[in-house]
């Protein structure tokens, strides 16, 4: 059995004797067989959600940003991804990963970010994407951008290229749908962080692109094997002031860097979990500075149990090791915990 077929079965998504079980192990299914199969990818969704709302308290998700945008191979066995990397040092895998597109520099082609995304999928890990929107003015990531232009009901080359990249975008998720592969979906890290093109206009400009990037994947291209995530950065007020409403997010997140391991919306976050069934979790973690001493990783779970036990988990962030388990002491008792949720030999 594939590993990924475990990982399903596990799940509650399929039994050896089904027909979508059968269909995955077809070299190669006809076309009725691909339509199933992407039906199958909204049910995986939910199974996957499922999973996630039970986490917490004592149970806590261990997620790992494979790669971000400094040219990071997405494939998990290349020695630049950091799924290889914490697996090296570890012995264990993740539960969750996430491969970022980054549409900016494009150091990969879209079929390699999607084989990367599969193969992840295939070895038993949930998935996510971030994407990394190329600044549709023509500009860098951090130049400004008259985002206005693109609700314009005239065409305009911002409005094009913004469009131009989510059909992009979109026909990448389609690809993974049509494998019944469900997608924890980032469309914009740090929706507060003004370094970004798409955060400089302030909070309501990235709510109304966040809603834009909703509706157009789920109403337009019909993309049903999404989960979406937002997040801000660990700054104050960000995660209620930036939020894009309870009908187009499922999973509430903040950063959190540095040796204080904060949540300052903790409180408002839970509310949402338990008033409107959101997830919630450290949507990248990274537990202490370039210069500080290497800490125990066991500290985010004291941190977890006594201070924010309701969050499903946390997501390393990667760049250098100092942030993770890779830099840090105590890493492979960490993952090997039974309070972590991670994946053994």
């Amino acid at each position: 059995m594939k590993p990924f077929l475990t990982l399903l079965t596990l799940l509650g998504l399929m039994l050896p004797d089904t027909t979508l079980f059968s269909a995955l192990n077809d070299p190669s299914p006809p076309k009725k067989t691909v339509e199933r199969v992407a039906a199958s990818a909204a049910q995986s969704r939910e199974q996957v959600l499922a999973f996630l709302k039970s986490r917490g308290h004592g149970s806590y998700l261990f997620g790992q940003v494979a790669t971000w945008v400094h040219n990071e191979n997405p494939d998990m066995d290349h020695p630049s991804n950091w799924i290889k990397k914490v697996h090296d040092h570890t012995g264990r895998f993740p539960r969750y990963a996430c491969v970022t597109y980054d549409f900016d520099d494009n150091p990969f082609s879209d079929a390699a970010w999607n084989e990367g995304v599969r193969k992840l999928w295939d070895r038993g890990l949930i998935v996510g994407i971030y994407s990394f929107f190329a600044n549709p003015a023509g500009g860098r990531w951090n130049d400004p951008c008259d985002i206005e232009q693109i609700w314009s009901p005239d065409e305009n080359p911002i409005k094009t290229h913004f469009y131009r990249q989510l059909d992009r975008m979109a026909a990448n998720l389609q690809w993974l749908r049509e494998r019944g592969i469900p997608v924890i979906y980032t469309p914009f890290v740090e929706s507060d962080d003004r370094n970004k093109w798409h955060a400089k206009q302030g909070s309501e400009a990235i709510i109304r692109l966040y809603r834009l990037v909703h509706d157009h994947f789920k109403f337009t291209k019909k993309l049903d094997n999404l989960i979406w995530a937002y997040h801000t950065t660990q700054n104050h007020g960000a995660l209620e002031r930036c939020y894009p409403g309870d009908d187009y997010v499922d999973v509430v997140g903040k950063s959190a860097y540095g040796t204080g391991l904060v949540f300052s919306e903790y409180e408002w976050a839970v509310a949402k979990k338990k008033d409107h069934g959101k997830v919630i979790w450290w949507a990248e973690l990274g537990i202490r500075g370039k210069s500080e001493p290497p800490r125990d990783c066991f500290a985010v779970l004291q941190k977890l149990e006594s201070h924010f036990p309701e969050l499903a988990g946390f997501v390393f962030w990667s760049d250098e090791g100092f942030y993770n388990v890779v830099g840090n002491l105590n890493g492979r008792e960490f993952m090997a915990d039974p309070k972590i949720v991670t994946i053994g030999e």
